[in-house]
């Protein structure tokens, strides 16, 4: 696929062109994994929300495994929100 990012027809990696989640910082890629662990949980997703319980059929080992992925997950995705904000 060519793409025009400038005067010249290129393909995506002659481009300097990437997708959204190559362009987001490890504080930003770690938010959105943790949202997209908590909506596999059925969770509200967002990192100020507090932890559902765990789902029906969901083996407890799992669930303990997912949660504390989510975890690290926020641990270390909080300062660079923290940094961002002030």
């Amino acid at each position: 696929v060519l793409y025009a990012p400038g005067r010249h027809f290129a393909c995506r990696q002659c481009g300097g062109l990437g997708y959204a989640m190559q362009k987001e910082g490890a504080g930003d890629r770690a938010s959105t994994k943790a949202d997209k662990l908590r909506k596999s949980l059925g969770w509200q997703a967002g990192i100020l929300n507090g932890d559902g319980g765990k789902t029906k059929g969901l083996q407890w080992k799992t669930y303990q495994r997912i949660k504390n992925h989510n975890y690290a997950l926020l641990q270390f995705s909080t300062p660079d929100i923290a940094r961002k904000f002030g």
